[in-house]
């Protein structure tokens, strides 16, 4: 112990006598370990812990799927009430299985404004099978879940805090729900979240209550299912059951439309299927932070092997008075970890800043962003990782020293031995890595950014400037049918368009650019599906009021828009857009051409004619192309629920807010207005994934450029030192400045080239990694990549230039008497 004393004593009486040196590598380990901690603590809380729930390695995801469906399958979909009822009675390896839906609700209570809250209505066992104990109260119940039971409801714990104020009295009170009355049964604990992973997390649960003529709806595929398998069953055993099932039903006619080729099921573990889209993003994101920290492990390798060199005569003089191996060793390694401890410190200061900044920026963009946070884990990742570098850092200089020749070494009168050359070769290369590391950063973070403007260029198909848009939903329980909701929408419609603060005012169903699919079975007069190719379902139905489509700005290509004679009574028309003209008509027009909903032209649904074609609107999200989408007439589709596009006088779009939300509460108080926001804000919303990859990307990228700089810097400076001897013989024999200059910016391009060199490897290495973890990046273009090289030479440049000046301004004389 004694002699561990010594030894960090007298490394921090070194640390003193070179303060440059200590905080410059301290601050390249700040900045390493800063970036690689905050965003392993990401990556940690959102894809390497298990979901808070209990055994949640046991909990699946079930879905539905069309293999054979139009455009390469759908995957991943919604199963029908009777289909889960049959799974759940059917299956051998799941102890529960659950189904819910999520959606909005109107929640009202005594003395309180109506608000809007996302729900989710789940199934009797569903969060007992969770096994997350309520705060307050008890969970919803098998009983809650019959068909005809009163309504219970559970609160999250922010909407106790924000609707109830936290008062314990709000279990056991009545509130009203969608029109209806419910009992609030219990109270969630902070930080619960089903369904995991939402950008709206549900802030109220209730039963799911299907009905016995749900269970006759085989086509109404709007329920999502989890599963708890048995102990000790697995999902290669769960995959089976459900291949068994998908065979069994196919048997049953009448009774099922599963079957193994057009309508199979598949099961997926909950957390994969929580954290899947961003899992890729946040592993490259990860790689580059370690990148990060290579190339600053590199500059202080680097800082660390020039003071070695420097103290050469001193460990030879100790070696010479009897200090061994084990001694010296213990030195430097006090060294190398205080240093590496000291970058640890400073750098989880950087890291709590960096994790603030990263949720305040893409919180949106990143699952359980709630659960992300500093922890235990966290920090002992960190301190192992100062640990391991302090260690490396040790060895490198100790074996350097140990190759010296103790006689060689004190006999000679300056710093440099036969081991110079050496620790130059070794020095050199790892600044090459350093460059090369920093060209992968910045080639990858090129790309994402090029890939992001690309993006921003991408037209939605609308023209959102100056208008805002407000959700309204009708509760069902004061407005039970089409008739009803009809009559509500005209009356507010006729109010708000002699609203004299507003120039414009419409409805419409569903918002560009991006929302799920309805994918509902439409008849298509004249279709005979092929292989291959388009079947009666239509990706998206819209409805619309008269003006909607003119005050989106959504182009007409031929025919007409809904009209205001397109009303109730009047024959059933629609509007379609070009896609869906191209997928059903080829190159025929689609006017005058007729649908029917329900996809069997025998039912009793009305025909639907085709009056109009306009282009494209982004349905599926800005880096997709658009689905095929068809607008109704809202008078004669009406709809519970609706987006009010208003657009105010004014050259402010939420100056629309205040008029409508007045004249909503004069048709019905207890109606809220939800997601209130500008259209802008919705298409900027679809960027925000990929603007916030790549500007983290490239954060990481310009930090990992400037270490790579200082180490060209510091490694051309000590080259400059070492070479004083021989610029001054090269000035006395003729040489001039320009020609000493051009020796040091060989030697510092030639750093350049090589990094050039080993970092293309990489480069194509990451951006295939990258590869999906953003829609739409595509192939590495010339730009991007010139762009990138340009930086880093310039970059090269400016650090070989000021040890490039002080080489020409060598004395000769002074030189040579130094040498």
């Amino acid at each position: 112990m004694a002699s561990i004393g010594s030894a960090v004593r007298f490394a921090l009486r070194q640390f003193r006598r070179n303060p440059g040196l200590t905080l410059a590598a301290i601050g390249c380990l700040a900045l390493g370990i800063g970036a690689a901690t905050a965003i392993f603590s990401v990556v940690n809380a959102v894809v390497l812990r298990p979901l808070p729930y209990r055994d949640a390695g046991q909990l699946v995801r079930l879905y539905t799927e069309w293999p054979q469906w139009t455009g390469g399958g759908m995957w991943r979909f919604w199963t029908s009430p009777p289909e889960f009822a049959a799974l759940r009675h059917d299956n051998q390896v799941f102890e529960t299985l659950d189904a819910w839906q999520a959606g909005g609700v109107n929640l009202s209570s005594v003395g309180r404004d109506p608000v809007r809250v996302n729900v989710a209505q789940v199934s009797g066992t569903l969060m007992g099978a969770l096994g997350v104990e309520p705060l307050r109260g008890r969970a919803i119940q098998p009983a809650d879940d019959k068909e005809g039971a009163p309504l219970t409801v559970v609160l999250s714990y922010g909407l106790w805090q924000g609707a109830f104020g936290g008062d314990d009295g709000a279990v056991g009170r009545e509130v009203v729900v969608n029109g209806g009355k419910a009992t609030v049964v219990g109270v969630m604990p902070r930080g619960f979240e089903f369904p995991p992973g939402e950008t709206e997390p549900a802030e109220l649960w209730g039963p799911l209550q299907l009905t016995a003529r749900d269970m006759e709806r085989f086509g109404n595929h709007r329920l999502s299912l989890i599963g708890r398998m048995k102990p000790g069953r697995t999902l290669a055993q769960a995959s089976a059951d459900l291949d068994r099932l998908e065979h069994v039903y196919s048997e049953i006619q009448g009774r099922h439309r599963i079957d193994p080729k057009d309508h199979t099921l598949s099961a997926f573990p909950l957390l994969e299927e929580t954290v899947g889209n961003v899992r890729p993003a946040l592993m490259a994101m990860l790689g580059a932070t370690m990148l990060v920290l290579l190339v600053a492990c590199g500059n202080v390798a680097n800082l660390l092997l020039a003071r070695a060199q420097a103290r050469q005569r001193e460990v030879a003089l100790r070696q010479s008075l009897g200090a061994s191996g084990g001694a010296l060793l213990a030195q430097f390694l006090a060294e190398g970890v205080l240093l590496a401890m000291g970058g640890a410190v400073v750098g989880l200061g950087l890291a709590y800043a960096m994790l603030r900044a990263v949720l305040a920026v893409g919180a949106e963009s990143i699952p359980r962003a709630s659960e992300v946070r500093l922890d235990a884990a966290v920090l002992g990742v960190a301190l192992a990782a100062a640990v391991a570098t302090g260690i490396v850092f040790a060895l490198a200089p100790m074996v350097q020293s140990v190759r010296s020749r103790v006689f060689e070494t004190l006999k000679s009168a300056g710093t440099r031995t036969t081991a110079t050359r050496e620790a130059h070769w070794l020095r050199s290369g790892l600044v090459v890595s350093e460059i090369a590391l920093a060209l992968t950063l910045l080639a990858g973070a090129g790309l994402l950014v090029d890939t992001f403007r690309k993006l921003t260029q991408t037209s939605p198909g609308v023209r959102p400037e100056g208008s805002m848009t407000m959700r309204v939903s009708l509760p069902q329980q004061n407005y039970p049918d089409e008739a009803a909701a009809r009559r509500f929408w005209g009356r507010a419609l006729e109010r708000l368009r002699g609203t004299p603060d507003l120039s414009g005012v419409a409805l419409i169903s569903g918002l560009p650019p991006q929302r799920p699919i309805n994918a509902n079975d439409t008849y298509i007069e004249g279709l005979v599906p092929k292989p291959g190719g388009p079947i009666h379902n239509v990706d998206y139905w819209n409805a619309v009021s008269p003006g909607a489509l003119e005050i989106l700005g959504v182009p007409l290509v031929k025919g007409r828009y809904i009209e205001e004679h397109d009303g109730d009574g009047a024959p059933r028309v629609l509007v379609v857009n070009q896609t869906f003209e191209h997928t059903f008509y080829g190159d025929q027009s689609a006017i005058g051409k007729r649908v029917k909903p329900g996809g069997r032209p025998d039912d009793d649904s009305p025909w639907y004619t085709i009056v109009g074609v306009v282009a494209d609107v982004k349905n599926q999200g800005l880096d997709r192309p658009a689905g095929t989408e068809l607008f109704a007439s809202w008078a004669q589709a009406p709809r519970q629920s609706g987006v009010v596009i208003a657009k105010p006088r004014s050259s402010d779009p939420w100056a629309a807010v205040a008029p409508v939300r007045e004249r909503m509460r004069e048709l019905d108080a207890a109606l809220p207005l939800s997601q209130v926001r500008p259209l802008v804000d919705a298409i900027a919303s679809a960027r925000a994934r990929p603007r916030f990859l790549a500007m983290l990307l490239a954060l990481f990228a310009a930090v990992a450029l400037g270490l790579a700089a200082a180490g060209i810097f510091s490694v051309m400076m000590y080259s400059v030192a070492q070479r004083t001897g021989e610029f001054g013989v090269r000035v006395a024999l003729g040489a001039d400045a320009w020609q000493v200059l051009g020796l040091v910016l060989r030697q510092g391009m030639g750093l350049v080239t090589a990094g050039v060199v080993v970092g293309a490897a990489a480069i194509w290495a990451l951006l295939r990694a990258m590869r999906g973890t953003i829609a739409g990046l595509g192939e590495p273009g010339w730009g991007p990549m010139a762009v990138t090289l340009g930086i880093l030479v310039s970059v090269t440049l400016v650090a070989c230039w000021l040890p490039a000046r002080r080489a020409t301004k060598v004395d000769p004389v002074v030189a040579l008497r130094a040498d």
